[in-house]
């Protein structure tokens, strides 16, 4: 029998663009991530935390189209003013992410001011930042109430 968490399919764990509504979330990634460090399998955890980093950092200046043929596209994207913008907030938020699941609380503070700063909105960005600002230590996964 295999052991707990190794049936999870590979490609959920690879960071995606945002364009489309069937894209891995980037939090399930860095939850899974979470929940690796939580089993001890801290070189699993590490690993996606890295690829989350190195996503980011790889496409943050891309210039993204859309596929007007595509199915998947949420939220009438096709009307969408910035695909570029929103592609940067994205790539900071997933970089934020994986440097908050390495523990480099300096740079996912800096990302994730950065996604603020495109869109004052971002809930994730907001909620994840009060995980670095708590005492500079990541929380008990239940406690972000407060």
């Amino acid at each position: 029998m295999p052991a707990a968490g190794s049936t999870a399919l590979p490609r959920l764990s690879e960071p995606t663009s945002v364009l489309y509504y069937n894209d891995q979330p980037p939090e399930m990634i860095f939850y899974q991530g979470l929940a690796r460090l939580k089993l001890g399998r801290s070189e699993e955890a590490h690993a996606i935390f890295a690829r989350l980093v190195d996503y980011g950092k790889a496409h943050l200046n891309d210039e993204v189209r859309v596929d007007y043929f595509a199915v998947s596209l949420p939220d009438l994207m096709v009307f969408d003013a910035d695909l570029n913008q929103r592609n940067r907030e994205h790539c900071h938020y997933i970089m934020g992410l994986g440097y908050l699941g390495l523990g480099d609380l300096p740079a996912a503070e800096e990302q994730l001011e950065a996604v603020l700063a495109l869109d004052a909105n971002h809930l994730g960005a907001i909620l994840h930042l009060r995980m670095v600002s708590r005492d500079h230590s990541i929380p008990d996964l239940g406690d972000l109430s407060s």
